[in-house]
């Protein structure tokens, strides 16, 4: 049963059966107070009683103190976790490895001349790309035709001009001459090599190319290295 102090107020709970049939007088532990507890509940506060049965009843009051169950605790409110490091964590490597590859790319547009001399089959991939690579650093220029002819016949007389865009001194490599008919079909390819094997920066070098007999039905004459052509009509 439940038993109030009537001096502080302190509850407590206590075996009916220690109360006895006719109840019996009680100490608070706490104040000190004495008062009197029937089976029934009915409580009466008096004076203190001998110190004997007081100390009998602060025993036995200690021991169902002792005996009380602890008020249960108050469910701690979880606290929300701090966000984990690791969205942070795959974030920072998302953007480490898209700057890689960022980079990556830029060197590959940036260096593509070099990369380029280094593996002339990536010229292709280039400017397949919108991204033409001048391996060299030689442009040709004012490529034209001029039709004659000989003892032996008619003669093409194919002239132009070889002009180094570098900065620095670039060697010439063979020029490739083509003749095409109207549909773009190959009649006629040859190979020529020019007098002067090297030019200083922004330097231009003259050439003339003849061919006896040339195809009649030839209408189109390319001029190529690396990967730059210029075409005449």
């Amino acid at each position: 049963m439940l038993i109030d102090c009537p001096g502080c107020a302190k509850s407590y709970h206590i075996i009916r059966a220690a109360l006895g049939p006719n109840g019996r007088r009680v100490a608070c532990p706490r104040c000190d107070t004495i008062w009197f507890v029937s089976p029934y509940g009915a409580t009466d506060a008096t004076t203190v009683p001998p110190p004997a049965l007081v100390a009998e009843i602060e025993v036995s009051l200690q021991h169902v103190a002792r005996a009380l169950p602890t008020a249960p605790a108050e469910k701690v409110k979880s606290q929300p976790r701090p966000p984990s490091p690791s969205g942070l964590s795959h974030f920072a490597r998302n953007l480490c490895v898209g700057g890689a590859l960022l980079a990556s790319v830029m060197a590959a547009i940036g260096f593509r001349a070099d990369i380029v001399r280094l593996w002339p089959q990536s010229g292709m991939a280039y400017a397949a790309l919108g991204l033409p690579v001048n391996a060299y650093g030689l442009e040709l220029h004012g490529l034209h035709t001029r039709a004659a002819s000989d003892a032996s016949g008619p003669v093409l007389g194919i002239e132009g001009e070889i002009v180094n865009v570098r900065p620095q001194e670039a060697a010439v490599p063979p020029v490739e001459l083509t003749i095409r008919d109207r549909s773009g079909r190959m009649l006629y390819s040859w190979t020529m090599r020019t007098q002067k094997r090297r030019l200083a920066a922004g330097e231009h070098l003259f050439f003339q190319a003849r061919l006896s007999q040339p195809p009649p039905t030839g209408r189109e004459v390319t001029a190529r290295f690396a990967q730059e052509s210029l075409a005449s009509r």
